[in-house]
């Protein structure tokens, strides 16, 4: 087993990809600061802005809301004369985040986080499943999975699951090429995949808030391959234990006005203007801009923007960006617990019809356990990541959402919800069939502008959280490279599965 498991490894370049070697002879600071302009304050705004500002440019951060963070931002609201916060949802660090995990121990974040128990998914009739001790060598994993119920005997001899070896050669280039016109409904179709193989996949569509029929297979391959089959780090993962303005945020902010970074709360930014000389934007000059607020903005600011009629190939990438269908978001503060004490802070549910996840935040959260002790009830968090096209008003939502957790915790049933939160919304990037090939990339091909965002297109396997540091930082290092200073070091898993 230690002789495979180092093939294996060594296949995989000891599970590491090195993004970039950095010419350390070149100077670390600018000697003459530059103007960036930043738009948008999501993790990839915060990356793009704390990398440059710590290298002596003239940051200007631009964000729309009243706090940074994008989709990991927290808010306060007031319910039944208490004062709540609140956040855009439930959020893992995974341990192959390498880069965004280094940010964390930079900024002295890391202290907050704290492993999840198992990796759980509730089904009908009371079943559940776990992942916990789980093989944790790639290859092997996917075998293991077989005394958990996701495979069977019949899986490994029917002819059309041959597809499933797909999982273990990701590749660029090829799978993109394949597999990325192909649904992961029409996958699972005609290779018959398993139930309980379909439940486990599912989680993986969800979490780009995509429905089965409209995820790209190249996509979720290359999820699985980060996520699964590229480490030793399998499901499990981290989460912060504290809401993220006191955890994450704060940390940023610090670390921006450290350095001198201007945050402009409160600014959306409607337009922006190419000169001869770089940009304008809110009214000032910058030498630089980097584009890094959701797609639904991103998308208007570049078809609202001025100067920018001489790259028409470029803008289109960015106009025909799609977001995600409707998710919704409903977090409540009641008076009763779930009595399954071995249950995780976040579990994934087999969706009757928009149940997605259920996350126990009294039992995650420092604060919300403290009113959870002070007012004995607990605190839950409802993600539906694929509103179904039937389900229209929030109310309906609400009711298919609420008889969801009460089926799969009955013993919750007449409980009283003492305040809530409800959200609504469909900002984040779709990763749907055919849309790899024209979204835009980093460096847009527009002198001194450069885009940072999960949706970004890259050529490394990160994503979600990790890929919005990791374009963030790229940003930056374009930047760098452009003024003649040394770039940051980034990693990330490797590019090519087990099988490529």
């Amino acid at each position: 087993m230690e002789t495979l498991r180092r093939k294996i490894r060594q296949k995989l370049n000891n599970y590491e990809y090195t993004l970039n070697h950095p010419d350390t002879s070149l100077p670390y600071c600018i000697e003459h600061p530059k103007k960036v302009a930043v738009i948008g304050g999501g993790i990839a705004g915060i990356s793009a802005a704390c990398n440059l500002a710590e290298r002596g440019f003239d940051v200007h951060l631009f964000e729309k809301n009243a706090f940074l963070g994008g989709k990991i931002g927290s808010w306060e609201f007031g319910s039944n004369g208490e004062k709540l916060r609140t956040e855009h949802g439930f959020h893992a660090f995974f341990r192959q985040y390498h880069n965004l995990r280094d940010f964390l121990k930079k900024l002295g974040a890391d202290k907050h986080l704290i492993p999840i128990d198992d990796y759980v998914i509730l089904f009908d009739k009371n079943q559940k499943q776990g992942f916990k001790g789980l093989n944790c060598i790639p290859g092997l994993n996917i075998l293991d999975l077989r005394k958990h119920g996701v495979f069977n005997f019949f899986t490994f001899i029917n002819p059309l699951s041959i597809p499933f070896l797909n999982l273990l050669k990701f590749d660029f280039e090829k799978t993109y090429k394949k597999f990325d016109g192909e649904s992961f409904e029409s996958f699972a179709k005609r290779t018959m995949m398993p139930k309980k193989m379909r439940i486990v996949f599912n989680s993986f569509a969800r979490a780009f808030f995509a429905e089965p029929e409209d995820m790209s297979m190249a996509e979720l391959i290359k999820s699985f391959h980060f996520y699964f089959l590229s480490n030793e780090d399998g499901l499990l993962y981290d989460v912060l234990h504290d809401d993220f303005q006191y955890t994450f945020i704060r940390y940023c902010e610090d670390f921006l006005n450290k350095h001198n970074a201007k945050i402009w709360y409160n600014t959306p930014i409607h337009e922006l203007e190419k000169t001869e000389e770089g940009f304008m934007v809110h009214g000032r000059k910058f030498d630089y801009c980097i584009i890094a607020s959701d797609v639904k903005h991103t998308r208007r600011l570049i078809e609202k923007s001025k100067g920018l009629e001489n790259w028409p190939e470029v803008t289109s990438k960015f106009t025909t960006l799609k977001n995600s269908g409707r998710y919704a978001v409903w977090r409540l503060w009641t008076d009763k617990f779930e009595h399954d004490d071995n249950l995780p802070f976040f579990i994934f549910t087999d969706r009757l019809k928009c149940l997605d996840s259920i996350t126990l935040y009294h039992k995650m959260e420092k604060t919300s356990a403290e009113w959870s002790y002070q007012n004995k009830g607990g605190i839950f968090e409802l993600h539906c990541y694929a509103v179904p096209k039937d389900l229209i008003k929030d109310e309906d939502i609400k009711e298919a959402m609420l008889f969801e957790l009460l089926h799969y915790m009955p013993e919750l049933k007449g409980l009283k919800i003492i305040h809530e939160y409800f959200q609504h919304r469909d900002d984040f990037p779709a990763f749907h069939v055919n849309q790899y090939k024209n979204r835009p990339e980093i460096k847009t091909g527009i002198p001194g502008l450069y885009a940072a965002g999960d949706w970004v297109k890259m050529n490394n396997c990160t994503m979600l959280m990790e890929a919005a540091y990791t374009s963030g930082a790229l940003a930056a290092n374009y930047i760098f490279s452009e003024e003649g200073l040394q770039e940051n070091p980034l990693r990330s898993v490797p590019t090519k599965g087990l099988l490529a």
